[in-house]
């Protein structure tokens, strides 16, 4: 068969001990090359694997396109398993490494892929560090060895892995060359977990350092300090009565930051700073929906606030705050899952999560925002919203929470659906980009729906009927009737009565109300919802069978 030319290019803009580091490697990656071309790959595959050695030099594109040689040497010799696990130690040791989809078997480039996609960070990446010595004395061929370390801890660590049972630090065993799944603990410290790749003819030495029991204790005093500097909200979305939510002091000039859903739709929004309340004064200086975060601010100098971290890690344990009752302080631990970029993962599911806000660290800084159960908004990204908000600090106008509704299309309205004979059930589903798919609902009517203003699909089931798929709109500070009513018709479509509306650019300031939902957007803007009003009956003609 054809071989595959591939050049594997060395890097000259280095220094001259840098340079003379990559020699040796480099000369090893040319000679690999010609060994291959000349049909050799016993000789090319050992001096692959001898170059590939993180000692030798940088991973750079050279050696990412050494790993890929030696992948599809395997490859073409039919050992999958190993090439894969060759891929995935790769990107595990340097996760940026490019693809060359050009100088190799689209074979290869499929399983480099596939590798990147399977690597992700593990919670005992933060608690140990990964070395390789490049021999495995008395590995049998096809194994490697893996030797457990745990210089700076006062108690053994025990770790689980698979295929060798329990392996107590200090201790090497041979095993096949994989990926394995590591469990580990230690008397007085937190157990942890981590994933790793054995390479053939390869020692791997993890060392571990464990973190202490006490760092999954939230001491007493970083926890009054931290809940002094939350900020109760009470929220009130058209029609229904005011929830509850957390918001936290952070940076100054009275910011509160919190999510975006605990404000979504709302109407007004009321904060308790200490023992000052305000309501009409709150305004919103940024928020970004697709991170899930905002920031309020209060008519307060002076507030202490809450510091923030500059990151978390995996497998980190950190307190959402919140008052989910208004009133009553709740922290719940969780840990970071493995991925903290660009969204944090949780690893365990946080309750209420809804009316909760802050996550911190053990030391009481901010390192995020409780955006869903199992998932926050990190560092970086409150970082960036942060900025937003400071630059509007002085901004002469700014918006309120029914504003920021308008502008999102968010604002509420309900309708109320009705059928002229029971045992009808009917579904809801979203129609508008900017709807949510968890507003969905299916059940009995009659049932009042609230939702933000738009379109939605509303597929009807009358008893011995087939199902009848129509659309209604809400209106932004509206409360409407949608009476089903069934009439025989002979051959007419069903007829729905309201207009959708179409979504343009966001709304300027300022906020033209017009159009078919202008008087009850304009009551929400100005009144805060008002009640909403009946637009009478509306009558589906549905064609008899």
């Amino acid at each position: 068969m054809p071989r595959w030319v591939v050049v594997l290019g060395i890097g000259c803009l280095l220094g001259p001990d840098m340079l003379a580091a990559q020699q040796t490697r480099n000369e090893r990656l040319a000679a690999a090359q010609r060994a291959y071309e000349e049909f050799d790959t016993d000789q090319a595959l050992t001096l692959l694997r001898a170059a590939l050695n993180p000692a030798e030099g940088p991973q750079d594109s050279a050696w990412a396109r050494g790993v890929e040689l030696l992948g599809q040497i395997l490859l073409e010799a039919g050992d999958t398993l190993q090439a894969r696990v060759w891929f995935r130690w790769a990107f595990r040791t340097a996760p940026t490494i490019p693809i060359d989809t050009v100088n190799f078997l689209a074979d290869v480039v499929q399983a480099m892929r596939g590798a990147r996609a399977a690597v992700t960070a593990s919670p005992g990446d933060l608690v140990s560090r990964t070395t390789w010595q490049w021999a495995a004395p008395g590995a049998p061929p096809g194994q490697g060895r893996l030797q457990l370390t745990a210089p700076r801890m006062t108690a053994p660590v025990n770790a689980l892995v698979p295929g060798a049972g329990v392996v107590q630090s200090g201790q090497t065993v041979a095993l096949a060359a994989a990926t394995y799944e590591i469990q580990t603990a230690a008397e007085g410290y937190l157990t942890t977990q981590l994933t790793r790749e054995v390479l053939p003819g390869v020692t791997t030495v993890l060392e571990f350092n464990l973190s202490p029991l006490s760092a999954g204790v939230l001491a007493s005093n970083v926890r009054a300090a931290a809940f002094a500097r939350l900020v109760p909200l009470t929220v009130r979305r058209f029609p229904s009565d005011s929830t509850c939510a957390t918001g936290a002091l952070v940076g100054g000039a009275g910011l509160v930051l919190t999510s975006y859903t605990a404000i979504r739709g709302a109407e007004r929004v009321g904060a308790v700073v200490g023992s000052r309340r305000f309501g009409e004064e709150i305004r919103v200086l940024a928020w970004d929906v697709a991170r899930n975060l905002a920031v309020l601010q209060v008519p307060v100098g002076g507030a202490d606030s809450l510091p923030l971290a500059s990151q978390v890690g995996p497998g980190q344990f950190v307190w959402a705050l919140g008052f989910p009752n208004c009133q009553t302080p709740l922290d719940t631990r969780a840990r970071a899952g493995a991925t903290v970029e660009p969204a944090l993962e949780l690893a365990d599911s946080v309750r209420d999560a809804e009316r909760l806000g802050p996550l911190i660290n053990s030391d009481g800084q901010l390192v995020g925002i409780v955006t869903a159960a199992r998932a926050g908004a990190p560092p970086a990204a409150v970082q960036a919203v942060l900025d937003a908000a400071r630059r509007q600090v002085s901004a002469r106008e700014k918006l309120t929470v029914a504003q920021v509704a308008l502008r999102e299309n968010h604002a509420y309205g309900s309708m109320a659906i009705s059928a002229d004979v029971t045992g009808v059930t009917a579904r809801i589903t979203t129609l508008e980009t900017w709807q949510w798919p968890q507003l969905a609902w299916s059940g009995p009517l009659p049932r009042t729906f609230t939702g933000p203003m738009g379109r939605y699909q509303l597929d009807v089931q009358f008893p011995g009927q087939e199902s009848r798929r129509l659309q209604f709109t809400i209106r932004a500070g509206a409360t409407e009737r949608f009476p089903v009513a069934t009439r025989a018709l002979a051959a007419e479509e069903p007829q729905v009565g309201v207009a959708p509306p179409r979504r343009g650019k966001k709304f300027p300031w300022p906020i033209a109300l017009i159009g078919a939902g202008g008087l009850g957007a304009a009551a929400f803007l100005l009144f805060g919802g008002g009640g909403g009003t009946d637009t009478g009956g509306m009558t589906v003609l549905l064609p008899s069978h």
